[in-house]
């Protein structure tokens, strides 16, 4: 169940995390809030609609749009350096700003995204206009759009990217001397199951109609940051594996081959007193330790990843309370402080890292850099200050693993929901067991052994039925020995049936974790019993109904006995993988494959042989009966749905008029 997030709300806000089934669970925040700044802190007037800021480590850069103007202050945002309005330009005449909306620095330039001028500049520290750049004239470049930039970077060797708002073809780059090079970043169209469809309507569409039609263009870039040889890019409209790009120089989404998740993983859920917007990233930051910082205009929520997409911390909300934002717009980072610009409150909200932070970000710097072992205390004290924090059991489990203590390495993993590292301690567990315990499990496999040879020689005169199982399903003609004798239990086949549905609910809830995670929060039993015996009456069901019409002999309790004998080797597998999952690894995994594979195809020809025998077809009626009885199956499950969306509607109905009565009996 989704945990009421109002729990781990406090005076600074929203915190929470995620445990590794995403589900939402109260967490200690790693921030706090440290102060609010506005204009009138810094020494100047009012900010108004601020829409983007900058820091290079030195100074921060404020476009305070609404001013036409780019405000300068040192590293405290206390007091004012510079305010740029007014830039003088080459030939001694001053140019000015309108509406700048992008900011960014270097040691050489400022650089100024002037959306309200239609064009990039770079001025140096006097506010001397150094370089222009206006709309690129270029065959790749749309001569009818007009030329906005909102944001802009720069890389090392002076190359300017810029976001254009109104070009869904990635950013703009220009050389360092302002020629337009193209487009970088450009997110490709998915090919959806409708767009292909759409490719092959195309060829039977007139041209009217295709110019009527709706173009699938590629979402987007709405922000960016850079940060060595990589530019981290964020959409508002991707989905959560997408939200957050980190694109190398070829243009290459390195995150794309990974499972990452970045924002609000479930948006839909809710608890009683807070609910969860879908997710929109307007921002990212990389820190100076390489930490992902990214801020979520709709629900005023702070996430903090490490390095390699790892959720850290998630802080914040929309709120008109002192620390709260109501249009958070842009977010930096500097010297392990979070910065918030707010473009609706006109301010800057400086977000402090704390004690519990602080620990937090150097595990996980020492556990990212390799001192794995190291780091096992401060993982220790993580949890001990919030046992909800579930990084920090990988990273324990990770340390115990490089000292040697594979068990502890397998509880700590088994918490985290980490299954390869599971994997890689259960390995060296069990080598370490085989080898201190060789002699007691040869001792064991000895006596099951001479055990099952001495039953051999037991008569069996009381188990006749049970024998009966055994032969039909390791004999080709023992349905049909079966059928003149007629043997078979109907006590043994509801065993058998009771048995497939233990072993459905057995598979899911009990298999070893270096295979498969188990969720043990939501249990359905009503699915596995969907899933095992009633299909299994629809089968049965639909292979009598068709044997009707194909002059089958077989009757309907000898249809159920011998499908249900049939699926003794697929109920066997599971039970035998189960086994196997709890003492095999994942470089073992192709026997469990094997023993999956054999026990499937045996029963679907044990099935093919039961309706074969049982009906007393030929094998080319046979075939005909199965692929009758699975369009039956089909048949019987619509008509059951439909069935039961009747039954809904009907209690509706009822529940309603008995609503009405209710109501006005009530009245009187």
């Amino acid at each position: 169940m989704f945990l009421n997030i109002f729990i781990a709300v406090s005076a600074y806000g929203i915190s929470y995390n995620y445990d590794h089934f995403g589900e939402a669970v109260p967490s200690q925040s790693g921030y706090t809030v440290k102060s609010v700044i506005f204009g009138e802190n810094m020494g100047t007037d009012s900010l108004r609609n601020p829409s983007d800021f900058f820091t290079d480590g030195e100074n921060f850069y404020i476009a305070d749009t609404g001013n036409n103007r780019i405000i300068v202050t040192d590293k405290s945002l206390k007091n004012v350096i510079n305010i740029y309005e007014k830039l003088k330009v080459p030939d001694n005449s001053f140019t000015e700003l309108s509406y700048p909306s992008g900011i960014f620095a270097d040691e050489n330039f400022i650089y100024i995204a002037d959306t309200g001028n239609e064009r990039i500049i770079l001025i140096n520290r006097n506010g001397e206009v150094a370089r222009e750049i206006k709309k690129p004239r270029s065959e790749i470049y749309d001569s009818e759009k007009i030329f906005m930039p909102e944001k802009i970077i720069a890389d090392t060797a002076g190359n300017i990217y810029s976001v254009l708002g109104n070009v869904t073809s990635g950013c703009a780059v220009f050389s360092p001397n302002g020629d337009f090079s193209g487009f970088f970043g450009a997110d490709s169209v998915k090919p959806t199951a409708e767009i292909v469809l759409n490719y092959f309507r195309n060829f039977f569409m007139s041209d009217e109609k295709k110019s009527r039609r709706k173009r699938v263009i590629p979402s987007g870039i709405d922000n960016f940051d850079i940060s060595s040889d990589f530019i981290f890019t964020c959409n508002l409209s991707e989905k959560s594996a997408e939200k957050i790009k980190k694109i190398n120089s070829a243009g290459k989404n390195i995150f794309a081959e990974r499972e990452l998740k970045f924002g609000d993983l479930k948006p839909e859920k809710k608890s009683s007193n807070y609910k969860i917007p879908d997710t929109k990233i307007c921002d990212v930051d990389i820190s100076e330790n390489g930490f992902i910082n990214c801020i979520d205009s709709e629900s005023g929520h702070i996430f903090q990843y490490d390095s390699d997409g790892n959720l850290l911390f998630i802080m914040g909300e929309i709120s008109e309370k002192s620390g709260g934002f109501t249009a958070p717009t842009a977010i930096e980072t500097l010297g392990g402080n979070i910065y918030i610009l707010d473009s609706r409150k006109n301010n800057i909200t400086v977000f402090e890292l704390n004690y519990f932070g602080k620990i937090v970000h150097e595990a996980v710097n020492m556990y990212n850099s390799g001192f794995y072992e190291e780091s096992v205390d401060l993982w220790n004290e993580i949890i001990m200050r919030n046992g909800n924090y579930t990084y920090a059991y990988t990273g324990l489990a990770f340390g115990f693993l490089r000292k040697g203590e594979y068990g502890k390495a397998m509880r700590c993993a088994e918490v985290s929901g980490n299954s390869d590292i599971y994997n890689k301690a259960f390995k060296e567990y069990r080598r370490i067991f085989l080898k201190e315990n060789s002699g007691l499990i040869i001792s064991i496999l000895f006596f099951i052994t001479v055990f099952f040879s001495f039953l051999k020689k037991i008569k069996m005169e009381n188990l006749t039925q049970i024998k009966w199982l055994t032969y039909s399903v390791m004999h080709p003609s023992g349905f049909e020995d079966m059928r003149w004798k007629k043997a078979g239990s109907l006590k043994i086949s509801s065993c058998l049936i009771l048995l497939f549905f233990i072993a459905e609910i057995t598979e899911n809830r009990f298999f070893g974790m270096q295979f498969f995670i188990n969720d043990e929060r939501n249990f359905n039993i009503i699915t596995y019993f969907i899933k095992s015996i009633i299909l299994f009456f629809i089968w049965t069901l639909g292979n009598w109904s068709v044997s009707i019409f194909l002059d089958g002999k077989g009757i309907f309790k000898n249809i159920f006995i011998y499908s249900s004998y049939a699926l003794f080797p697929y109920i066997s597998q599971i039970f035998i993988n189960i086994f196997l999952s709890h003492i095999l690894v994942r470089d073992e995994y192709v026997f469990m494959q094997i023993v999956e594979f054999i026990g499937t195809l045996w029963t679907l020809f044990l099935l093919f042989s039961a309706v074969k025998s049982v009906h007393q077809y030929t094998v080319k009626r046979t075939f005909l009966a199965v692929f009758l009885t699975i369009i039956a199956m089909f048949s019987i499950i619509v008509i059951l749905i439909i069935f039961i969306l009747l039954l809904r509607q009907v209690f509706m109905f009822f529940s309603t008029i008995y609503m009405e009565i209710f109501y006005r009996v009530k009245m009187l």
